[in-house]
């Protein structure tokens, strides 16, 4: 077993929790590389499944309009699984190993593609709303694919990058289903979604079914100071706030101009990849400027990016601006839970309210902006 202190191991946490060095380069017989390489492309197929749902999230919320109202609910609701499933994942994949936690959340995903489908093409909104809430759900046991073995340092390249990629296959899928099915693109779209989960959960099934052992070695540690506290919250939840308000908000903008489906979801990939960019080279970033400079510069970037969405009318702009407020999106995010743990730990109540005000800050964004 890996001896990891608990209080790394939260919902939101971009770094990985394991002790590498602690961990066994033969885990249930599975070479290193090789649970490196599915872990990989894992975190590719579910990226993916993010895409392809996040792309047709504000137009199924345009389709139910006269049933929902102004609110964009289904966006709301998908963050709400996500954010409810963000502590079972963490508790799971510390009690039950990760191959099943994620198989669970994957199997969470299949279920909402499946459902969500089915509930658009037929019109029915409540059930479309229970699909698309599983979605969201297995999209929050997704996010510990970052942290759930060995991927510090250079071979986090491999797990960001094939995040990046599965990203950019979105939009090929998408281009391919409008032009074949016309009208009922949309429910492929969400049916391809959980069929990407089927992808994920044939991965994690072969994951090593590593548990962790929680010691409680921080009962007496150093914690951050309350203003350290506040401010890196308040940076995070701005950061959340636009980002979660663009992604709602700039697919029906795209298509108020005429943009096709297939390049609103090309615009909307390269944001997605984006916020996994500054993965790569924030560390160095972090290192000469300190965390709270970066992440006040990654919201500088989020905010210029969400300006210049409102004097665009092309492809290329929209995909130049929703680039650049993706990355600045992953330079805030990165920077602030540096700085929350420079030097120190935060209590498991300090990063649980600071997680709230995450998922808080990016309803709030959604209702403000994803309004139609």
């Amino acid at each position: 077993m890996a001896r990891v202190d608990s209080l790394r191991l939260r919902a939101g946490q971009i770094f990985c929790a394991c002790d590498v060095d602690g961990l066994p380069l033969d885990l249930d017989s599975l070479p290193k590389e090789a649970s490196l390489l599915r872990m990989a492309l894992a975190f590719s197929s579910s990226v993916l499944a993010q895409v392809l749902t996040l792309s047709i999230l504000p137009i199924a919320s345009a389709t139910f309009r006269p049933v929902s109202g102004s609110l964009p609910w289904p966006f709301m609701v998908f963050l709400t699984g996500a954010a409810l499933a963000g502590f079972p994942a963490s508790y799971l994949l510390d009690r039950l190993g990760r191959r099943s936690a994620f198989a669970l959340g994957a199997s969470l995903g299949l279920a909402g593609g499946i459902l969500s489908a089915f509930a658009l093409s037929e019109r029915l909104y409540p059930i479309f709303l229970i699909g698309i809430l599983w979605l969201g759900m297995a999209q929050g046991f997704g996010l510990f694919y970052r942290h759930a073995g060995p991927i510090a340092g250079r071979t986090s390249g491999v797990v960001f990058g094939a995040g990046a990629l599965g990203a950019f296959v979105a939009p090929f899928i998408i281009g391919t289903l409008s032009e074949i099915s016309g009208p009922l693109a949309s429910p492929l779209i969400l049916m391809v979604s959980g069929v990407a989960h089927l992808v994920t959960l044939s991965l994690a099934i072969g994951l090593p079914n590593q548990q962790i052992e929680i010691t409680a070695s921080s009962l007496m540690v150093r914690r951050p100071t309350m203003l350290i506290f506040f401010t890196t919250t308040l940076i995070a939840s701005s950061a959340w706030l636009g980002m979660n308000g663009l992604m709602a908000r700039s697919p029906l903008v795209m298509m108020g101009c005429g943009l096709s489906l297939s390049l609103s979801a090309f615009a909307m990939a390269a944001h997605l990849s984006a916020m996994y960019w500054p993965g790569f080279t924030i560390g160095h970033l972090i290192k000469r400027f300190g965390g709270i400079i970066t992440s006040l510069i990654g919201l500088l970037f989020l905010v210029m990016g969400g300006v210049g969405i409102a004097y665009q009318n092309t492809v290329f702009g929209f995909t130049l601006c929703l680039t650049l407020s993706g990355y600045g999106w992953g330079m805030a995010t990165i920077g602030a839970t540096a700085s929350l743990h420079k030097d120190a730990q935060p209590s498991a109540k300090m990063l649980a309210s600071h997680d709230v005000m995450l998922f808080i800050a990016a309803l709030l964004g959604v209702t403000l902006f994803g309004r139609f």
